[in-house]
């Protein structure tokens, strides 16, 4: 198997082979721009307690922090079985360095076999290098193991039913129930020293004063069981269920304006304990461990409030492994399944399913706003609705999306993509989306506009449809102008990326991209048909500037009367831009014409096996590392190119 980028938010690269069941490879790599190295001798020993494991390290010279993971030989069989990445169920937990050289985990699987690895951090959430993996089955206080426990897959050891919030110690409190989720907002760092203790503490067992976490030092939260918002288990969001709040449904964890106070009881004020203050120091800081848990139908109707999802309002945190099925979420500006706004956090091996709608602006499945924040090895899968920068997983994000996708349907007026509705400057990478995607204007089967953005090995696959600026991939690249106006600055470039889906609409209408500025097309395909008014193309609908190379473009492209004015079998109006080695289908596409690249015939563009041919310029370096990187898979003297980059199937496309 070749080695493929994954998850970005951990910032360093997996390479996973198969070989004799499961091998784990992890060789010292090391995220681009991390200056420290990596830790070296990392070792795995069993703790004083069953299912406890002590991994160490040597120390690295001006480290900040260290980070420790680790997976079960046994969650990856099940996660491939599964059809899911093996990143879901890798864990990882972040400590200071205060001098230590290890670090205990708990809580883990007697007799299950564990890779650990460990990291050095230059900052919080900066870059990280990673060392070799430490291989070991913990023991369960026999020795060896039971022979029935070695096949089979113990339960976890129990948590203690006494102790402070963080009975085990990992930095991390545990919530497993809805009252002690509802807890949080009263402790948005997740130090365990409440702003609101009597409320707090109402939501633990055996809580007394001074309970907090005054062993561990807590940092945040982890679920330790599934939660359920139906709680009176009729299939439906009613006044039966615990957190009904009079049909506005869940109070979100974290807000930019508003606090918890816990002054009286939940069911008596609700909303009144969740009051506005104006000092906009109310945030989710803390860091969110779902542990693959999953939290089931939640609800919240409340159209006409900002900052709405599970989580209202993120800052500098990281939520992971965290699911959310048969979620309904509506609100006004900032809306999304997990987070309203995620500002400089990351978010994780997560997912949103249900609906989301918006009656403003910034609404996705995952995440409503996303600032400088991290999105990776993520997906939402229900429909999205709302005005402007629209996402089937994100409205609008300025920061990177890798391994991530959307299924939902999308709907909206302005920036609506199946993606993203808006992305500024950032990487889109190894990502897609398959949902139909509908809007007035910069409508994209990924994204709606793309400003300032790189987006690599990606692609969409559902309808797209609006009036202007509309493409199978990107709406529109960023940089244009309206009314004389500069609307957004900066171009993007899209390398190694691709859209099937059908592309309707009035004017600048594209198979790839409907309005293409000064970015760059490199090593890219349009399929799909492709209609419109005027400025139709099979590859870009309007271009003033695209630099585009080694791509094609093979959809029926149609326009009033076909004229080379009005459609163009490649670009439909524009120039201005650097086209080599480009194509497009003249028989398929119905055109004879184009702005720019050379017409083939079927034939002609199936027959070449290779980088030869009209073909014999397209093996790129598309990293920047001066060595080719062979994106492109040719089949048979029967098909198109396929794209082999990144996690790119090329038997997949060609289905």
């Amino acid at each position: 198997m070749k080695p493929v980028l994954l998850a970005a938010a951990l910032a360093f690269t997996f390479a996973l082979a198969a070989v004799a069941g499961i091998s784990l490879n992890i060789s010292g790599a090391q995220a681009q721009g991390a200056i420290l190295p990596a830790p070296a001798n990392v070792r795995a020993a069993d703790g004083a307690n069953p299912g406890e494991v002590v991994v160490s390290w040597g120390a690295v010279a001006g480290a900040p922090f260290y980070r420790i993971g680790w997976v079960a030989y046994d969650d990856i069989d099940a996660a491939r079985a599964a059809g899911r990445n093996w990143l879901d169920v890798f864990a990882f937990s972040d400590v200071a360095n205060l001098g230590q050289t290890s670090h205990t985990v708990k809580n883990l699987a007697p007799c299950v076999r564990y890779a650990f690895i460990a990291a050095s951090l230059s900052r919080r959430f900066g870059d990280a290098s990673w060392s070799d993996w430490a291989l070991l089955t913990p023991g369960d206080g026999n020795d060896p193991c039971p022979a029935a426990a070695a096949t089979g897959t113990p339960a976890p050891t129990p948590r203690p039913t006494r102790g402070d919030y963080d009975a085990d110690k990992d930095g991390l409190i545990e919530i497993s129930n809805l009252a002690q989720l509802a807890a949080i907002r009263a402790d948005l760092d997740g130090d365990g020293e409440p702003s609101a203790p009597a409320a707090y503490a109402a939501a633990f067992p055996n809580a007394m004063p001074g309970m907090g976490c005054p062993d561990s030092g807590c940092t945040g939260y982890e679920l330790v069981a599934d939660l359920d918002f139906d709680t009176n288990g009729n299939g439906a969001a009613d006044a039966g269920d615990a957190y009904w709040n009079n049909s506005a449904g869940w109070i979100p964890i974290g807000d930019y304006d508003h606090r918890f106070t816990g002054s009286c009881p939940a069911t008596a004020c609700g909303d009144a304990r969740w009051v506005p203050t104006g000092d906009y120091d109310h945030r989710f800081t803390a860091d969110f461990d779902g542990n693959n848990h999953t939290i089931a139908n939640l609800y919240i109707n409340r159209s006409d409030a900002n900052y709405v999802g599970l989580f209202g309002y993120v800052a500098g945190s990281s939520i992971r492994q965290v699911g959310l099925a048969s979620a309904t979420v509506s609100g006004n500006d900032y809306v999304g399944g997990m987070a309203g706004v995620n500002y400089r956090s990351t978010i994780t091996a997560s997912y949103a399913t249900g609906a989301v709608s918006g009656s403003g602006n910034f609404v996705g499945g995952l995440v409503g706003y996303g600032y400088k924040g991290i999105i990776s090895t993520s997906y939402a899968t229900g429909a999205v609705s709302g005005r402007t920068r629209v996402g089937g997983l994100v409205g609008e994000r300025d920061g990177s999306i890798s391994a991530s996708y959307a299924m939902g349907s999308v709907s909206g007026d302005y920036y609506v993509g199946g993606l993203a509705g808006h992305s500024g400057s950032g990487n889109i990478s190894g990502s897609y989306a398959k949902g139909s995607v509908s809007g007035n204007s910069h409508v994209g089967g990924l994204v709606g506009d793309s400003a300032r953005n790189n987006i690599t090995a990606s692609y969409a696959t559902g309808s797209v449809s609006g009036n202007d600026n509309i493409g199978g991939l990107v709406g529109s690249d960023g940089h244009h102008r309206e009314r004389g106006f500069l609307i957004f600055s900066g171009s993007s470039t899209i390398s190694a990326s691709y859209a099937t889906g059908t592309v309707s609409g009035r004017t600048r209408v594209g198979g790839l991209v409907g309005r293409g500025g000064q970015g760059t097309i490199t090593a890219s395909y349009a399929t799909g048909s492709v209609s419109g008014n005027s400025t139709v193309g099979g590859l870009v609908g309007s271009d003033s500037g695209t630099t585009i190379t080694a791509s094609y473009a093979v959809g029926r492209v149609s326009a009033p009367g076909d004229t080379p004015e009005g459609a163009g079998g490649l670009i439909g109006a524009g120039g201005g831009g650097i086209i080599t080695a480009s194509y497009w289908d003249t028989e398929t596409s119905g055109q004879a014409g184009s702005y720019g690249g050379v017409g083939k015939t079927s034939a002609e563009l199936q027959s070449p096996a290779g980088y030869a041919g009209i073909y014999a310029g397209w093996n790129l370096d598309l990293n920047d590392d001066s060595i080719s990187d062979d994106p492109w898979h040719f089949g048979n003297s029967g098909q198109y190119p396929a794209l082999q980059y990144g996690s790119l199937d090329p038997a997949a496309q060609r289905r």
